[in-house]
């Protein structure tokens, strides 16, 4: 016999044995009275399905946060200050803490140009008065040679329309003067209210354009705080008490209020920034100090609860609430307002009391039931 046909003999002997085997259980059980039973899931003893680590939630706590944001003091008015016209500066007149009087000179622009566009400008307006005088003179001499019709009235229109233009090239003449005038005054850059100078960016050979700052200019002696916030702190200040104080003297505390706060942020730092009106400014203040935002804000009816037990659903923090007598859970959406080593500080509809899963949060969902697991149990 070959291989093939020994496979074949074994396989039809497996088969009969086991029609066989079924076949006399069968008989067996009939003539014994037994009955196929369905399976059915065994629970534990105490009817719980899945075992957690439970935590019994304490007393409301209080206590305060504290944020501090680093910034420097700014003028609350200030604004740069350039020339109406282009040109080459020639003298700076003030230093950096200067204090000006409204109409004190703090630049000049080279005037050399603008005095020969002047000497023009007077040149043709002399030119444009004897054009008029003669073209006047010429109407005059002309209107007595038509009252006898020594002359027609086309030729004493002419002198008429000369007379006209010669008179609006004047007008013309005398406005690119006033605006020559003003270019050479503008030459001078003078203080328009009284302040102190804070910023120079101009220097003597430099040449400037129409309306490039050369200097800042604060406009009088209130200060205010420029702090950065960023995104995650910008609730905290509609909510939270402003403290200002200087880093010079970090002992002098100064109430302050959010006086404007950018609505955009910043394209490179993401954070925005606001300015801090200070109430009652200390003495000896002085733009470009080192100043700091302290953001006090009073928490208080918050629960302390293990960061174990806080679980993701739907974008949402939730914690699962423990029904002691039935085992059942429910999720509590809770906010949190600060972390610590472990644990967190959160506010929602909880109560002191109340048990929450705290370890095998991954495995409860709406359905399922729970048995708090004891440590003196095996």
């Amino acid at each position: 016999m070959n291989l093939k046909s020994r496979w074949k003999a074994l396989l039809a002997i497996g088969i009969v044995t086991a029609v066989g085997g079924g076949f006399a259980y069968h008989t067996l059980a009939q003539s014994q009275g037994l009955k196929a039973q369905p399976f059915k899931p065994q629970l534990n003893p105490n009817g719980t399905e899945l075992v957690v680590r439970g935590y019994r939630i304490g007393d409301q706590t209080s206590s305060v946060n504290r944020t501090t944001l680093t910034g420097s003091l700014q003028p609350r008015f200030q604004s740069p200050m350039g020339f109406r016209v282009a040109g080459k500066i020639a003298a700076r007149h003030v230093e950096i803490g200067t204090y000006v009087k409204q109409g004190e000179l703090l630049f000049s622009l080279d005037p050399v140009d603008f005095e020969l566009q002047l000497r023009m400008s007077e040149a043709d307006v002399i030119s444009a008065e004897a054009q008029v005088k003669q073209a006047s003179n010429e109407e005059v001499r002309l209107s007595k040679l038509r009252s006898t019709s020594a002359i027609s009235q086309s030729e004493y229109d002419m002198v008429l329309s000369a007379r006209d233009v010669a008179r609006a090239r004047l007008d013309s003449a005398k406005k690119r003067l006033e605006v020559v005038q003003n270019q050479r005054t503008y030459c001078d850059l003078r203080a328009d209210r009284d302040g102190q100078v804070v910023a120079l960016s101009g220097e003597v050979g430099q040449v400037v354009n129409v309306g490039q700052p050369v200097l800042t200019l604060m406009q009088g002696t209130e200060l205010e705080v420029l702090v950065n916030v960023p995104e995650n702190q910008v609730a905290l200040l509609q909510t939270s008490k402003a403290i200002a104080s200087i880093w010079s003297n970090s002992e002098v505390k100064m109430d302050a209020q959010l006086r404007e706060l950018s609505p955009m942020a910043d394209a490179m730092t993401r954070t925005f920034d606001a300015k801090f009106k200070l109430i009652e400014p200390a003495q000896h203040l002085s733009p470009g100090m080192t100043a700091s935002i302290e953001l006090v804000s009073d928490q208080t009816n918050r629960l302390q609860i293990p960061m174990s037990s806080m679980a993701k659903q739907l974008d949402q923090t939730i914690v699962w609430k423990i029904d002691t007598k039935t085992g059942a859970v429910q999720s509590i959406p809770v906010q949190v307002d600060a972390y610590h080593t472990n644990t967190a500080f959160v506010t929602g509809n909880l109560k002191p009391g109340d048990w929450i899963v705290s370890a095998g949060v991954q495995r409860v969902d709406q359905d399922v039931k729970v048995r708090l697991w004891n440590e003196s149990q095996p």
